[in-house]
């Protein structure tokens, strides 16, 4: 796959995939758990993750990367 650059909302998108798939294999209650509160789609409004606390702490892990 060539480099290429993505929005940090997209990162975050692409880890709930990577952890959904996760999820799909282990049944684990914990990732489940943890996917029910980054959920971006359960509101319609769609602005942010089911808990908002979840964008904030995703945009600190961004950060101590960068």
């Amino acid at each position: 796959m060539d480099n290429k650059m993505i929005t940090i909302e997209q990162a975050y998108k692409a880890m709930f995939y990577f952890l959904e798939h996760e999820y799909e294999l282990t049944k684990s209650d914990d990732i489940g758990c943890l996917l029910g509160s980054m959920d971006w789609t359960i509101w319609d409004d769609s602005i942010g993750p089911a808990d908002p606390a979840m964008w904030e702490d995703w945009l600190a892990a961004v950060k101590r990367t960068l």
